[in-house]
This record gives C-alpha cells, structure tokens and sequence, in this order.
C-alpha cells in the first residue's frame, strides 16, 4: 500500500504528463468505509494499470472531503494509521482539481461507497467509468454502460473485498485483510443480530479475509477499537461534529452523530452550532440523526432542525414519521423551541433502520423543494 500511494502522490503535482488520471473516489462522509474502499480499490486500479504497462496512466485514490476536516474523521485517523498508512500520502478533495480534469478530458471517476453525484459534481457524470456501491439503486442514477457493482450488502468493503479476493488473491496480505475487515465489522455492527444489517456474502468475505490474512485478533476487539475511537469526541467541538459524518440530499444536510441527538444537545453550544452550520450551508434545515452502541445495545434517535417554521420542515417530519419502508417507529422525545429555531427529536424504536433507509425518506420528501 505504501509503495502505491508514494507513486500517488508523486504524481499529483505532474498531472499534465499522464494522459489518464483514475481517481478513486469516495463519499463526502469519508467515513472508515468510504476510506478503505478508495484506497484499496486504488491500489488494486494500480496494479491492473501497471500489468497493462500503461505508464500514462496515474491511480490517485481520493479523499472526498477537505484536507482540514480530515482530523475529526477520528476512526479512520485511527484505523489508517494502526496498520501503517501513512497519512502525509493520502490525498483530500482540495488537492486535486477533477473539474478540470474532467474538461481536460484526462478523468477516469471511480465511485466506491456511492453512486449518486452532488449537484456541483454531476458535470463529472461522463467521466465515470466504474461504481461500486452497497446502496439501494438510485432510479435517478441508472449509469448505463457503466462497470456497475451494486449489491445491497453489509458494507462496499465486502464488495472491493470480494473482487480482489477473486481477482488479485495474491496481493491480499494482512495489511489489506486487515484493513478491510474493519469496515465490514463497523457497518454490520459486529454481525449483530439486533442491528439486522449483516448479509451471507458479508460473513463470507469476512471469513476470506481471516483466512487470507492470517488475521488473529479477535473480531469483537477490533470493533470494540474503532467504536472507541469513532466515539472519543473528547477533542472535538460540537461543530466539529456538525461534519464528521454528513452527507446532503437535494441541498438538505443529514448530521450523523456517534452518539445520541439527547446527548449532543448536551454539550455546550451545541445549539448555537447548530444554528451556524444550518446557515453556513445557506440552508433553513438540517436533519441530526444520532446512534449509541453501548454494551452492543443499538439506541437510535432523529432531530430535526429548522430556523423558521417551514414547508419542508414540515414533509420531512411528515414522511418520517408516516414511513412505513421502512417503518422507523417514532415517538417524540422533545421539543424545544426559541427565537428563530425550531428542534423536535423523536426516539427511534425499530433500531435496525440505518440512515441508508432514512436517506430516501428525506431525499423523497425534499425533492423540488428548496432548503
């Protein structure tokens, strides 16, 4: 991984002398799936280029958010660095330019952990040559004469994990195997019955990588590792954690919080950040959806912020607690209300709905509305 990512790097700043740029690319949450998705996919997009001898082409897997957010990403600050990726050789969203790349005619867009484009990246669409997603299939995003590999299971990492095990099974070491059993571990939530969320090609794969890897330690202290530091939020603000796991749908921001919404409200200021990042996304809503996993239990629960009583305030609460695929089970827990803001938090009783299935909702009852 190393080598591949010197060479990465290397590259970057001598773009214009490769005719082909394949950038692997990430979600905007660049959580730890996202992460390891870009970077294992990059480096096995690496090895196909250098068996092809195509030395025109430069791999760049990428980070898709800013290089200064990067440090509240704490479990995948973690993660990367306990199985020695260096972290100076990764590469964020503001040190490569794809848009013009991309009208340079030079970008080759690899989607892993995603297949839907944000508004300013859907000019990038015909730059797309492969995408690998757990998700649902978005009917907006059809991507025909695509490489497409989407299948709904417990984590993208199975499906890069998966394609390299029966394509490259040579080059899968423990370093790989390792890397890419810790987002299978996360997204499952342990291959936790309660959380529902784990399927047969996850323990499949996850065996694979065991085997391959000669991976030894065992399963639950791993995950009870990356729960930790994914949770230490000790050196972090509450704006900190307004984007530490976002991601936005038809302009409305979707906060994920790894604790509860109750207990975010807690900290000091979070109410005032959460009125400043609403308004720095020149936005009148967000949606804060927050999780707890103590002792294995999965607590769940749902706010939704408005700075004025509003028409989308309103579809939004209204599809959410009407859904019933899936059927979230809300029940209000509290109100709060002030000068110019609105917060109403709901408990959410069927835990094994993940912000995968609420995402939809939101993106439904949003749609040609303006936040």
């Amino acid at each position: 991984m190393e080598t591949f990512l010197v060479k990465s790097k290397q590259a970057l700043p001598n773009l214009s002398a490769y005719e082909k740029i394949r950038v692997v690319l990430g979600n905007q949450s660049c959580d730890l799936d996202s992460a390891v998705c870009a970077l294992v996919q990059g480096l096995f997009q690496y090895y196909d280029v250098q068996k092809e001898n195509r030395v025109n082409v430069a791999v760049i897997p990428v980070m898709n958010i800013f290089e200064k957010e990067f440090r509240v990403k704490t479990e995948v600050l973690y993660y990367l660095k306990h199985h020695k990726v260096p972290l100076s050789l990764l590469t964020f969203r503001d040190q490569i330019d794809l848009h013009a790349l991309n009208v340079e005619n030079k970008l080759e867009l690899v989607l892993v952990d995603h297949h839907t484009l944000t508004d300013e990246d859907s000019l990038l669409a015909d730059s797309v040559v492969e995408i690998i997603d757990h998700r649902p299939q978005d009917a907006a995003w059809s991507w025909t004469g695509k490489r497409i590999n989407l299948q709904t299971v417990g984590s993208c990492a199975t499906l890069v994990a998966k394609t390299v095990l029966e394509k490259h099974p040579n080059l899968v070491d423990s370093q790989i195997s390792n890397l890419l059993r810790g987002p299978i571990l996360v997204d499952t939530c342990n291959f936790s019955r309660e959380a529902d969320r784990a399927t047969p090609t996850d323990f499949e794969v996850i065996q694979s990588l065991e085997e391959v890897g000669s991976l030894d330690t065992e399963r639950d202290v791993v995950y009870r590792e990356i729960l930790s530091a994914k949770t230490d939020i000790s050196g972090l603000t509450p704006g900190d954690l307004m984007i530490k796991d976002l991601k936005v749908v038809n302009g409305v921001p979707i906060v994920g919080f790894p604790i509860l919404v109750m207990d975010f409200l807690a900290l000091n200021g979070a109410f005032e950040a959460i009125g400043t990042f609403t308004k720095s996304r020149y936005c009148s809503l967000t949606v804060l959806i927050g999780m707890d996993l103590k002792n294995n239990v999965v607590s769940r629960d749902i706010g939704v912020f408005s700075l004025d009583f509003n028409e989308l305030e309103n579809k939004i609460i209204q599809a959410l607690t009407s859904s019933t695929d899936p059927n979230l089970d809300l029940v209000e827990d509290s109100r709060h209300l002030g000068k110019g803001m609105n917060l109403i938090v709901y408990r959410q009783r069927n835990v094994r709905a993940t912000r995968k299935q609420i995402l939809p909702i939101i993106q439904s009852a949003s749609t040609g509305c303006r936040c």
